[in-house]
């Protein structure tokens, strides 16, 4: 699935020696360098995630299996700086590594494993014009809400309607390795 957005194009700061009361702009200079490109879009898949050619950068691809470094360091040229993460304890034994509306799941190895994708990368479409196509299945009695998966067999993306109505739209998406407790 593929999503347009339409964020301020982050400014390039210039580290130098300032007086105390330029601090403000500094913050304001960082908070702005991690926002995503402008209309930056990502395809999220069964296998990864690509991000097709952009802003002068060719098509990558970050499929699962990927070192975590290498995952990161794709990814944050086009979703922006990482805003938190999980260190695999507790419940959920795995890593993770959150942005803004995106959170990657990563494995003991460091290998990339999974992603949770929410708005404004997790899609657009309507809930009637999706349930149109034939690779959209719903998920009968689930305990998640409304949901569904895209394609067959373990080559699936799952996902959630934001209700049963015709423009009910999606809520999230996910692929992969999650810690998702039903």
């Amino acid at each position: 699935m593929r999503r347009q957005l339409f964020f301020v194009l982050p400014l390039l700061a210039l580290a130098a020696c300032t007086p105390a009361e330029d601090a403000p702009a500094d913050d304001a200079a960082t908070e702005a360098a991690s926002e995503a490109p402008e209309d930056a879009t990502i395809d999220l898949g069964a296998g990864g995630i690509t991000i097709p050619a952009q802003n002068g950068f060719e098509q990558l691809a970050a499929p699962f299996g990927s070192a975590r470094a290498a995952t990161e360091a794709t990814l944050a040229n086009v979703v922006g700086a990482a805003t938190g993460g999980h260190d695999g304890t507790g419940d959920c034994w795995l890593k993770t590594t959150e942005y803004a509306g995106l959170t990657l799941s990563f494995n003991e190895a460091d290998e990339f494993v999974g992603y949770y994708a929410t708005p404004p990368w997790s899609g657009t479409g309507q809930r009637a014009d999706m349930l149109a196509n034939d690779e959209i299945t719903m998920v009968e009695d689930s305990t998640l809400g409304e949901e569904f998966t895209i394609g067959e067999g373990e080559a699936i993306i799952s996902g959630l309607f934001t209700g049963t109505g015709d423009d009910a739209t999606v809520e999230a998406l996910w692929a992969g390795e999650n810690c998702i407790f039903r």
